[in-house]
Formats: structure tokens, sequence, C-alpha cells
């Protein structure tokens, strides 16, 4: 949840669209548009709430003052990506608006407060009455009459999952329109009243329904990436919801009685052969990870295994690595559980081939403190995996953590060092420990080791080291054979060597006027002479803009944009 005081530059009710980033702005405003906003008053002192209809209702208090200013913001959805949410900016349209019509029908601000709430106004209706507003909307909107219908309706399982489906129908159709296509931007809608389907599995009483309600959902959002632009992830998130769900559930059951545990195992089961997995087998493999809940039963152990056993085989003859991978990794942990300790230790060692399986053998060793095992593991990992500086980099971390437990010091300060000039610089520290000599001698050797390197990785350690020390000396020297890094380190420099700094500066600064051709360049020299007006002064500064202007009087939009600096 979010409690926001607005601080930074003011934010007014007036001018709220200027301070929001512009796609929450849009969805903010679609939400105000669409009448998300279901009640909205003021409970005293300038401080107004909103009720708004999202994946649920969500509750958004303004406080302002009395020249509009927004005091403070806040709303009880789970949005942590920024200061404000769409729910918050429909609040500032409606907010806006409520003010606007006060002001110009010259009422108070308390007449507002005065105006009934939804809840006020149903309450004092019949149940006749109310049964016959909710027929006149339904009659209009098909979404309604039928979210209503299935989310309240109970009796025939069979029923309920076909009144799910035509539910799932309207909601594609409505969204998608006649272009059959949900832009970007507006998926968000969309998944809101997928979120409504799925809650219905959420408290169904009947977890077979559940978790069939839960599949249609699934399937549905699987088949939106056909007809939807999901560059915010809005898919992938109600898939996973709907998998966590389905887990949920199962984990429930567990107290529930044989029969009916059966029922939902082998419905998970058939689930995991469906076509719409073909595409996506980490869920393939999510579901049969969640079957692991109702190994407990030898039965159900046995079945799953055999089924494990055979996606093993189909995708070692496919080719498949990821499914064949993950699946093994499934056989694995069942073996762990169940199996004995000798059985699951084999299991690894039978796949040290893939890295996965070799760093668990690896954590098992740590586990029990069998360093030289781990060492034996490490070393063979790293020539297995010679290919991958990636693997071949964890092994040796592997490695210099079990040389640490044994307090073999030659071999650390060996593979430190060796990591260190491989890009690793945590293993400076670890490499600056075990100098017992003249520990500025051991800096100077090792620079000059990295700065005549041929790699990057020792132009990087280089300047980790260089930076790390506070070498400034060094660091000048690497800023005069590279002048564009001069913005990085000036700040740095500029309290010992002002002059030199600055000269070397304004040079880069010329360079990039020079270089550039159009608006973006200049825009961006403007930009490196904000900054250089820092280190150098106003009275550098405003020579430079000077000089720039003389020499490319022929640039007018150069000359107009080192104007704005004046």
């Amino acid at each position: 949840m979010k409690n926001e005081t607005i601080e930074e530059e003011q934010m007014n009710i007036n001018n709220f669209k200027n301070h929001v980033d512009e796609v929450i702005l849009d969805r903010g405003h679609d939400y105000y548009i669409d009448g998300k906003i279901v009640d909205s008053y003021e409970q005293g002192n300038n401080e107004y709430v909103f009720s708004i209809e999202g994946r649920e209702y969500y509750e958004v208090i303004v406080k302002i003052d009395e020249n509009g200013e927004i005091l403070s913001s806040f709303c009880d959805c789970p949005y942590d990506f920024g200061l404000i949410c769409k729910h918050e900016v429909a609040a500032y349209y409606e907010l806006f608006d409520m003010l606007k019509h006060a002001s110009q029908d010259n009422k108070s601000k308390q007449e507002i407060q005065r105006q009934p709430t939804l809840h006020e106004v149903l309450e004092k209706r019949s149940k006749e009455e109310l049964i016959s507003i909710i027929e006149d909307i339904a009659t209009n909107d098909p979404i309604f009459k039928n979210t209503i219908t299935f989310k309240y309706a109970q009796g025939d399982p069979a029923k309920e999952l076909e009144m799910c489906r035509r539910l799932i129908d309207s909601i594609v159709r409505k969204h998608t329109g006649r272009k059959r296509f949900i832009p970007y931007g507006k998926t968000d809608d969309f998944i809101d009243d997928m979120g409504e389907v799925l809650e219905k599995a959420r408290i169904s009483s009947d977890p077979l329904l559940s978790v069939d309600i839960a599949f249609l959902v699934l399937e549905e959002a699987l088949e939106a990436y056909q007809y939807t632009d999901d560059s915010d992830g809005d898919i992938e998130f109600l898939i996973n919801e709907t998998i966590n769900l389905i887990e949920e559930m199962v984990m429930e059951s567990n107290d529930s009685d044989l029969s009916q545990r059966e029922q939902l195992f082998n419905k998970l089961l058939e689930q995991s052969d469906s076509e719409i997995f073909d595409e996506w087998e980490e869920l393939r493999i999510d579901l049969l990870r969640i079957c692991v809940e109702f190994a407990d039963i030898v039965a159900f152990r046995n079945t799953l295994r055999k089924k494990i056993e055979t996606e093993i085989e189909i995708s070692q003859y496919s080719g498949n690595k990821y499914s064949h991978e993950g699946m093994l990794h499934l056989l694995y942990e069942m073996i762990d559980m169940y199996g004995t300790k000798e059985e699951a230790e084999q299991f690894l060692n039978d796949h040290l081939m893939l890295s996965s399986f070799r760093e668990r053998l690896i954590n098992r060793y740590i586990s029990d403190k069998k360093y030289d095992t781990v060492i034996e593991l490490a070393l063979e990992g790293e020539k297995q995996d010679q290919p991958s500086a990636g693997l071949v980099s964890k092994w040796k971390k592997i490695r210099f953590k079990a040389y640490k437990e044994l307090s073999l010091i030659d071999e650390q300060k060996k593979l430190a060092k060796e990591l260190l000039l491989q890009g690793d610089f945590e293993y400076y520290q670890e490499l600056k420990a075990f100098v017992t000599g003249d520990r500025g001698e051991f800096y100077q050797r090792l620079k000059r080791e990295l700065k005549n390197g041929n790699s990057w990785q020792a132009s990087s350690v280089y300047l980790r080291l260089i930076e790390g020390e506070n070498d400034l000396d060094e660091i000048l020297v690497y800023v005069r054979e590279n002048p564009i890094s001069i913005e990085k380190y000036a700040e740095r420099l500029v309290s010992h060597f002002r002059d030199e700094v600055v000269e070397i500066y304004s040079a880069y600064i010329k360079s990039a006027a020079n270089a550039s051709s159009s608006r973006k360049d200049y825009q961006r020299v403007c930009n490196m002479l904000q900054r250089y007006k820092k280190i150098a002064g106003p009275k550098n500064q405003e020579d430079m803009i000077i000089e720039l202007s003389e020499l490319y009087y022929r640039r007018p939009a150069f000359r107009d944009e080192l104007s704005k600096l004046k």
C-alpha cells in the first residue's frame, strides 16, 4: 500500500497531468472515463475519499489545501512501481471535475459532501426495486449479466462451468471489439474482468469446480497472447496468479478425503497433457510440480513417477533440453523426498553433465562439510563447462570457498588472483588480505598488470581498482587518454587538478559540439554545459556559450538551445 506525501515540485489538482508518468496517466483517465469511480465524497478538512472498481474495490484518499495543492495521496491497491497509481489518477480527474462543477454552479464544498453515496441510495430500496434495477442494467450489459449470474449462481457444477465459458467469451468480445484486438494500455482492464472469473474459483466450495474454472482462465490467458499487446506483462501476471491459485487449492485439499484428492490428482495429470501447453513447457512442468503434493500417497507417487519418466523420454527424443532438464529435476525432487539419501545422491551423480545437478550435489557436500569432494566436483565442472565463462567462474568461486573452509592459503591466493583478473573485483579485498609486506607496492604491481592487460575484464578491474583506492593521479592519467570519461571523473578530480580538468572538459565539449548535427545533439551539448558550470564556474560556462554561439552562427537551432542557458 502507498501513503505518499507530495513533496518535491508541488502538484496541484489543476496541473497534476504534468507530474504523472504518461502511461499511468492514460490508464487513470481510462478508469475515469469508463466510470470505474463508484463513490466519492468529502470527509472534511479538504480530504476526499473515492471508491474505485479495479481487480478489487480500492479506496483512494486525497487531501488538498485551499489552493488545490495536493498535500497527500493514498491508495490501498498493491501497486508499488511508483508514487502514483492509476486509481489515484482517476481520483484526481474526478476531484478536478467535482471542484470545477462546484465552482461553476456556485456551490460550496459542503454540498459535495452531502451528496448521497451509492450505498445510501440502495439501502433505502426494497428487494423488488433492487432486483428491477439489476435487471435493467443487465438488459443492456451482457458482461454485467453474465458476471452476476456466474458469481452468485450455485448448483450443478457443469452448468456453472458453462456459465463461466460464456462469461469469458463475453469478456473477450467486450475488450477486443470489432478489431478483435486489445491495444497497448487496455490489457489491464481485460485482466481485471478475467480476475473476477478467477475469484469465483477462489471462493467456490467445490475444489474440482475451482480447478476447472482456473484451467478455463489459464487457457484463455494463453490464447490472449494472440489478440493483445501485452508489453506491460499483464497476461503473464494473470497466468502466474492462476497457477498459484491452482497450487493453493491443491494444498488446501490435503485434508480432503482420498476420493476427492484422487479426482484432483487425475484432473491435473490430464490437464498437463493438454495441447495448450505444447508451446508452454514451463507451465506443464509447473502443473506436474503441483502434482508432487499428492506424492505422499504411494499409488499417486508411482503414477506420477511413471508420467514424469515418460515425459523425460519424450523430451530427450525431441531434443527439448529445457523440458528434459525440468522433468529430471521433478523426478529428483520426488526421489529426494521419498527415496533414500543414497538414491538421491546416485541420481545426482548420474546427471552431472547438467550443471544444475552438479550444483545440487555440491551443495549436499557443502552441507556435509566434505570440502575435498566439493573441490573435486568444481574442478570437473570447470573442465566440462569450459565453453561457458559464466559457469566456469561459478565453479571457481565455489572452489575458492572450499579452499577457505580448509584454510588452504596458497590455493586461495592463486585462485583469488585468477578470478580478479577475469573481472571479479570482489576478490581484490580477499587478495589484499593476504599481503604481509608493503601493500602500496602490491597495489602498484597489480595496477601495472591490469593496465597492461589486453582483455576488457582487465580494463574493467583496473578502473574499479583506481576508483576504489581513490588514486587521483592514475585517474587523471586515464582521463587524459580517454577524454570521454571526464564527465564521470571531473567532480572527483577538480579539487586537486582544477585547471587541467577544466581544460580537458572544455576540449571535450568543443569536440562534441563539432560532431553535433541535430537539435537532439545540441541539447546533449547544452546538458554538458550545465554540468560543466558546476566544475568550471559560471564565467567559464558563459565564455564557452559565447564561443560556441560565434563558432556555429550558421546553426540557428544550436544557437537557440545555447540561448536557453543564459
